[in-house]
């Protein structure tokens, strides 16, 4: 069992700092807390702009319905350049998606997920690719994208 962990943690890692077409880092990571499983739970890369989020049906989704404990997510290089969140929602029609009825379930943490063209391009610090930016310390991340926990709100 404990060989099994490590496998994992080794995987997450170079999932987290692998390299795809140009982009910087191709995956991000973390964990999910207090989430009850049975609930059609969804994980979905939504663009987050002006206190909005974006659905359009492009970004990279996983459904399971027994959605719990950490997640590894595949981000994905078609999207155009902005900030992003990684949230969790209830998938309530069943379609595999997430879209603009379907309730999120996951609180902000506060931090983004940012598709930049160029060095600084919204925040200082920001390089090529994908970057984690956590608003409440300004800190960047920039290489290995983990720790983007996702917490679930008090009624679900």
């Amino acid at each position: 069992m404990k060989k099994i962990l490590a496998l994992a943690a080794v995987a997450t890692v170079a999932l987290s700092s692998c390299s795809l077409y140009g982009t910087r880092s191709a995956a991000v990571s973390g964990q999910l807390k207090g989430f009850s499983p049975n609930q059609n739970l969804g994980l979905a890369i939504v663009g987050f702009n002006n206190g909005q989020y974006t659905a359009d049906g492009t970004q990279a989704q996983v459904i399971d319905k027994f959605l719990t404990g950490g997640y590894t997510l595949t981000l994905p290089r078609d999207v155009p350049y902005g900030t992003y969140r990684v949230i969790v929602f209830r998938d309530a029609n069943n379609d595999g998606r997430f879209n603009t009825g379907d309730t999120v379930l996951s609180r902000d943490n506060g931090k983004f997920l940012v598709y930049v063209q160029r060095d600084n391009q919204y925040f200082n610090g920001t390089k090529y690719g994908w970057n984690i930016y956590n608003a409440a310390n300004r800190d960047i991340q920039t290489t290995i994208l983990n720790n983007y926990d996702l917490e679930a709100v008090a009624a679900q």
